[in-house]
């Protein structure tokens, strides 16, 4: 399916699942009523991009945003007239790599309310709106700030479902030739997830600006795929593109045919995947073996003449065995080692492939309330105390944000930084803040802001 920039394309598209790869229409095909034409999104030069509700009657988030100078202005999307339209119903936004910002809404985009329409006998007509069952994303080019509506398939039971999808930016991961790899959004407060649709992992081809398209890649089919207290690597992809999801399968970069981790694993059944550092290469990890003679596997992927090889790495002795355990990975970024959970924490180490039990409890790491930086976990236990595990050691600390008259209201992290991203509320001068913490605790504010809660913040790269 093909995505189509919004400002090249304003007839409608009709939409047929004829391909794997298929194209993807025209986000203004329904906006009726000579509506205006989205084009864009006024984001360039961004620093923040932020969600905030006042204390007023309205209950609507404005959103806006930081220019890098300082500037403090309006979210707008941009028509094809250049008129700037404020930005409204945005559920999430998400910066999922260098060139592209992600933008979800409950309900395709139209810079206008539909005007009613009434018969002969002055009755209001029903709407012809589209039902859209899974709310609809948009590509936002960072540099160009250009506009792109996604479309894809997704199966329920034996049909599928073609029109508008809801991706989840916070799983995007993007391979050595810009392609993005993106599953479904779920999001259990909300709408909870359509009976009988199955979870599925998307690549959007986007090397060619005019003519993207969009691949089913994947299927998630495991019934724990919406498991919420902790925090499993659904799909793992490196820089080629060999993909490892469900927590068992293996699709190389070359063809559509799956492998099972158990192939590379004897005796095991599911795992869990990780990268190198680089993103070069795909190690998988499991517990092999059988009951009284089992192992914690660590075997790393080669791809040769259009077919997967395994090569094993390293494997540990282990009492626990269970061939249906769901393993967590987790990357010490400081000293460049893999921490896996399988039925007790071990750590292997990137430079060496040696392997090693530890002993403390780093159960709170895996935990969907955990932030992970360069340096240190850190574990949000309300919304003004943290505990800071150092990636140095293992040893932990408690940090009271009490002391500071800080409030956490949304908490982030960003690639290869130390510190720990938030937004909160200082109590002090009433002030909406925006700053950082290091793995000693130590808290630096970096912007101020005149609103009573920022509901939700994305720093741009």
């Amino acid at each position: 399916m093909k995505i189509k920039n919004l400002i090249l394309l304003s007839a409608a598209i009709f939409l047929a699942a004829c391909s794997d790869k298929e194209d993807m229409g025209n986000p203004n095909e329904d906006n009726g009523n000579n509506s205006p034409v989205l084009v864009g999104l006024n984001i360039k030069d961004a620093k923040y991009i932020y969600g905030s509700e006042n204390n007023t009657r309205s209950s609507s988030i404005q959103y806006r945003q930081i220019k890098k100078d300082g500037t403090d202005m309006q979210l707008g999307w941009i028509t094809e007239k250049g008129d700037t339209v404020e930005v409204k119903d945005i559920t999430n936004i998400w910066d999922i790599n260098e060139k592209y910002l992600l933008v979800n809404t409950d309900y395709p985009i139209k810079l206008e309310k539909e005007k009613p329409q009434y018969d002969e006998n002055g009755n209001e007509l029903p709407s012809e709106a589209v039902e859209i069952l899974f709310g609809a994303s948009y590509l936002v080019d960072k540099q160009t700030e250009s506009v792109f509506e996604i479309k894809g398939k997704i199966k329920i039971d034996n049909s599928f479902y073609n029109g508008n999808i809801e991706l989840d930016g916070s799983k995007a991961i993007t391979d050595e030739k810009g392609n993005i790899y993106i599953p479904t959004y779920y999001n259990k407060d909300k709408n909870g997830w359509r009976k009988g649709a199955i979870p599925t992992l998307f690549k959007i081809y986007t090397q060619d600006l005019t003519d993207f398209k969009i691949e089913n890649y994947a299927e998630i089919n495991s019934e724990d795929y919406f498991y919420d207290e902790m925090k499993y690597d659904w799909f793992v992809v490196n820089n080629q593109g060999t993909c490892f999801y469900d927590m068992r399968y293996i699709r190389p970069f070359s063809g559509t045919r799956q492998y099972t981790i158990g192939q590379f694993i004897k005796g095991s059944t599911y795992g869990a995947g990780f990268v190198s550092p680089d993103k070069n290469n795909l190690y998988l990890t499991a517990i092999g073996g059988q009951e009284y003679d089992s192992y914690l596997t660590i075997t790393k992927l080669s791809e040769n003449e259009n077919s997967l090889q395994g090569e094993e790495v390293i494997k540990m002795p282990t009492d626990f065995y269970d061939p249906n355990y769901k393993i967590c990975t987790l990357w010490n970024q400081f000293k460049n080692s893999i921490i896996i959970s399988a039925g007790g924490f071990y750590e292997f180490n990137m430079n060496d492939y040696s392997i090693t039990k530890i002993e403390a409890d780093l159960w709170g790491f895996f935990q969907k309330n955990s932030y992970t930086t360069t340096t240190a976990s850190f574990i949000q236990n309300s919304v003004d105390k943290l505990t800071i595990v150092s990636l140095r050691d293992y040893s932990s600390r408690t940090v009271d944000l009490a002391n500071e008259g800080i409030d956490l209201r949304y908490i982030y992290t960003m690639e290869g930084s130390e510190f720990l991203h938030f937004s909160g509320f200082r109590y002090t001068d009433s002030q909406s803040v925006i700053g950082t913490i290091d793995e000693n605790g130590n808290v630096a504010i970096s912007e101020t802001l005149p609103v009573s809660t920022i509901t939700t913040i994305v720093q741009i790269k």
